[in-house]
């Protein structure tokens, strides 16, 4: 048991590393340097010079990953662009509305799951299992956007 978990905890870490890599790499391929559109096309190149040095942009490419994922581990999420205010603080002034949601949402899931759960278990291999079985598997399916 606890070499199995170990080997979890490794393939956990390795794919979060992976993960946060991915992460790191297409915000850094994405088109526009991020001091330009902080301050806007008509700042001074020193304005963003001095904006890039204080975003660690300047920095190698290696270090700045190292940063990145230290301040994220702390839970320094950076700044938002947009409101310029710690993106921490925007995530959690959204759990309000955003946590009775999704509990309710995971309520009502459990209160049509478990039924249907049931209703198939006492069908096995006949109508109600395979209708069941089919209609799931077309609800894990259908894009998030849909539903």
């Amino acid at each position: 048991m606890r070499r199995y978990v170990l080997r979890r905890v490794a393939a956990m870490l390795v794919t979060l590393v992976f993960v946060s890599l991915l992460v790191f790499v297409v915000v850094r391929v994405l088109p526009g340097d991020p001091a330009l559109i902080m301050l806007g096309i008509e700042a001074s190149p020193e304005a963003v010079a001095r904006l890039r040095e204080s975003l660690g942009l300047n920095l190698p490419v290696p270090v700045q990953y190292v940063r990145w994922v230290a301040h994220a581990a702390a839970g320094d999420l950076g700044r938002s662009i947009q409101y310029d205010v710690p993106v921490a603080g925007l995530i959690f002034s959204r759990l309000s509305v955003t946590l009775p949601l999704t509990v309710m949402a995971a309520a009502l899931m459990a209160a049509a799951a478990i039924p249907l759960g049931v209703f198939a278990a006492t069908r096995h291999r006949r109508w109600g299992d395979y209708l069941t079985m089919t209609l799931s598997q077309l609800g894990i399916a259908v894009p998030g956007f849909w539903a």
